[in-house]
């Protein structure tokens, strides 16, 4: 049995209930690293130290300031009685850069040995490490500058998980959709917000209406989480959306099958 956690399902601005979208596959695979990377990561009981791939979409704040924050945990507070993971980062070309130098801004001097230790892969395809995933990264619609991208995600079981990172809708999520059983999507803005780069609740349902075989789960959302007073509410989306929270997870099995565990008690099997 593996799973697939959503440790935060906010996007950038933390709606009540929710810290930023962060996906945690397995106890060791991270998509993205957002500033709240540590708490979330703590409170899903995983130490830094275990991390041993991490995965990034994009140049967006939100998706990776909490980097300098785990390597300094894993550099420097890792406990004597356990072993530090090695970590390989999965980024685009001159994502090297961009993090070395977040970790010099953040703190100077103080991560160079760490940043050192870490292998770089800049392949757009290829096995996740030691582990049961492969991966294929692909380009989607977003704001230019960051490089945006999402991860179509492969286990030897034959589950697909299609990642759509920070997207707004666009053909190389159609292309891979049809042939995923489970589509991660951003839902970052309302209706009434004109945004290409993300999707919003209306893109959302013609996603689901594409691709009923699959399980459309909804994460990076602006509204609030269930049971919280202030904020957007969840809007009405079809049967076959699960509009996540935090600490909600996938867990699936070596046939491939799975199914949700959700906080509050509605679990979705497949």
């Amino acid at each position: 049995m593996g799973e697939v956690e959503f440790l935060g399902t906010g996007n950038a601005f933390s709606p009540n209930g929710r810290m930023h979208a962060l996906t945690l596959i397995d106890g060791s695979i991270l998509i993205d690293c957002p500033p709240t990377a540590l708490p979330q990561l703590r409170r899903s009981g995983v130490g830094a130290h275990s991390i041993r791939d991490l995965l990034f979409t994009h140049w967006h704040a939100d998706h990776m300031f909490g980097f300098p924050f785990v390597i300094l945990e894993r550099e420097w507070m890792t406990p004597k009685s356990e072993t530090k993971e090695p970590l390989e980062i999965y980024c685009r070309p001159g994502g090297k850069d961009i993090l070395e130098g977040l970790c010099e801004i953040g703190f100077p001097g103080a991560l160079g040995g760490a940043l050192k230790e870490i292998s770089w892969s800049f392949e757009e395809r290829g096995k996740i490490s030691e582990t049961s995933w492969s991966f294929e990264r692909f380009p989607v619609i977003h704001t230019p500058e960051t490089d945006p991208h999402g991860y179509w995600l492969i286990h030897e079981s034959g589950l697909r998980l299609l990642h759509c990172g920070d997207s707004g809708p666009c053909d190389e999520i159609d292309r891979r959709a049809s042939e995923s059983q489970v589509i991660i999507v951003e839902m970052g803005v309302p209706d009434f917000v004109n945004s290409p780069n993300h999707h919003n609740p209306s893109n959302v349902v013609e996603l689901a209406r594409r691709n009923q075989h699959a399980t459309i789960l909804v994460t990076h959302n602006y509204a609030k989480s269930p049971g919280e007073h202030h904020g957007f509410d969840l809007p009405e989306l079809p049967d076959g959306v699960v509009q996540l929270s935090d600490g909600d997870k996938l867990i699936y099995d070596d046939d491939g099958e799975y199914f949700l565990e959700i906080k509050n008690g509605l679990n979705y099997h497949h």
